[in-house]
């Protein structure tokens, strides 16, 4: 089964059961956890640190919400330029470690966290506004971690979590912005996944609307990488944010590449291609 068409089982189930707002389910997939397993071996080199590079660490939201979290350091130290990384819908933390660890080889450190509900993080439903506070928290957490404000660090999301990591860049602008395998909006993902033609209010109480706020950004240099074989989230999105967002702006799209793999078929293309883009934004140490 194609992850398009186990997308519209989905969304049609969510239908079923609720007749409003039944796609959050969907949007904010979570694992819960008592405590991380953090793997430090990926399931290749370039995905493999020392267990000692990865530190878990606890953010405070507010006074009720806190979030799990893992810094993951790069061998050389100071790294080339400080990550905050966005993880997709799915699970936890621990799925997603593999980014950030690959990362951490490239020379970036890197924060990964988990939303709230997600995770170790506190149990209570997430919402678009919800998940603002949280980045902002992960945020105001890295700034003091490396001494350098929002406009020195790169924020780098992945499916659901490019939309979260360019909510908070429209809030607090970035030195560079990194889109992986991007949705455009909630409504555009249900019109082409479901052929459902609803508005994106019908079915989810948030809107993650990614081509608007793309378009509100202003100097922040913007990486979107997608596969051409991507049938989840396909590469049109990525075109259409290409298309909105103001330059300094790159599109590479992966030949074959699905969901799932986009950084592994660039090869060393991909270190490349994020050197590049970084090369002259404010991000060194």
């Amino acid at each position: 089964m194609s992850r398009r068409v186990l997308l519209w089982s989905v969304l049609l189930a969510s239908a079923g059961v609720s007749a409003c707002f039944g796609l959050d389910g969907f949007l904010y997939s979570r694992t819960r956890v008592e405590r991380y397993t953090l793997p430090a071996e990926g399931d290749t080199p370039e995905e493999t640190v020392s267990p000692e590079r990865i530190e878990p660490v606890e953010i405070q939201v507010d006074g009720e919400v806190r979030l799990g979290a893992a810094y993951v350091k790069a061998a050389q130290q100071p790294p080339r330029a400080y990550v905050l990384y966005f993880h997709g819908i799915c699970c936890n933390l621990d799925v997603h470690i593999a980014r950030p660890t690959g990362l951490a080889n490239l020379g970036y450190d890197v924060l990964v966290f988990d939303y709230r509900g997600w995770g170790t993080s506190t149990n209570v439903e997430p919402s678009e506004a919800g998940l603002l506070a949280d980045s902002q928290a992960a945020l105001a957490w890295m700034s003091a971690r490396s001494g350098l404000p929002a406009s020195r660090i790169v924020y780098y999301g992945r499916s659901f979590g490019a939309a979260v990591a360019t909510q908070l860049a429209v809030e607090a602008p970035p030195a560079a912005l990194i889109l992986e395998s991007p949705f455009s909006s909630v409504q555009e993902l249900v019109r082409d996944s479901s052929n459902m033609d609803l508005s994106a209010g019908f079915v989810s109480e948030s809107s993650w609307d990614n081509l608007s706020r793309v378009r509100a950004l202003r100097g922040v240099p913007l990486l979107l990488l997608h596969g051409t074989a991507d049938d989840f989230v396909r590469p049109e999105f990525s075109e259409q944010l290409h298309a909105a967002a103001n330059e300094p702006k790159r599109l590479v799209l992966v030949e074959g590449a699905d969901h799932e793999d986009v950084p592994r078929l660039m090869g060393e293309e991909y270190a490349r291609v994020l050197e590049l883009h970084l090369e002259g934004s404010a991000v060194r140490p």
